[in-house]
């Protein structure tokens, strides 16, 4: 009998567990904390508009993620049809240091781009299967349309490539949602 009941158990758990998030996918909800001390929940604050996430589990992989939010930031200041995110992740930073972290995150992000920087304290084993992590070193990039679905994925360190089919592919959402 007690096998069964540490069968069922495992099976719970494995149901439980987080997918890696694939295009077409809704965004599993995200909250966090703006540099702004807002409370934020995603998707919820960005329904309605094409939203670049920009994730990131180590302060390496915050110093790639600038390389993306740094131009994005440029390229789409204030649209009201196209946002960015930018989301440390923190859970793993003992509770006492996170406030220091913070601080230093804060001080490195220029004032009009700290209502769209997110702290994020909870949840972020199952964000790094959400994103597929293979390396904390990297930045994990999650476009999605106005519905809140995952539209494309990528991660490491900048690319202008890249960052140019990501620019066409906004264009692309950004164009569909006006039609």
């Amino acid at each position: 009998m007690a096998w069964r009941f540490a069968l069922m158990v495992l099976i719970a758990a494995g149901v439980a567990c987080a997918q890696t998030l694939q295009p077409g996918s809704p965004l599993p909800q995200i909250q966090g904390t703006s540099l702004e001390d807002k409370e934020i929940t995603l998707p919820d604050a960005a329904a309605g508009k094409v939203t670049l996430l920009i994730i990131t589990f180590s302060k390496a992989a915050g110093e790639r993620g600038r390389g993306w939010s740094d131009p994005f930031f440029k390229d789409y200041p204030q649209d009201d049809k196209i946002t960015s995110y930018a989301i440390a992740m923190l859970e793993d930073v003992p509770s006492l240091l996170r406030g220091m972290v913070r601080g230093g995150i804060k001080r490195g992000v220029p004032l009009p781009m700290r209502r769209r920087f997110l702290t994020v304290t909870q949840d972020e084993n199952q964000w790094k299967q959400y994103v597929g992590m293979k390396d904390d070193k990297d930045a994990y990039l999650i476009l999605l349309d106005g519905k809140s679905q995952v539209q494309w994925i990528h991660h490491g360190a900048f690319d202008q490539t890249v960052y140019g089919a990501l620019k066409l592919k906004i264009a692309e959402l950004a164009a569909a949602k006006t039609s």
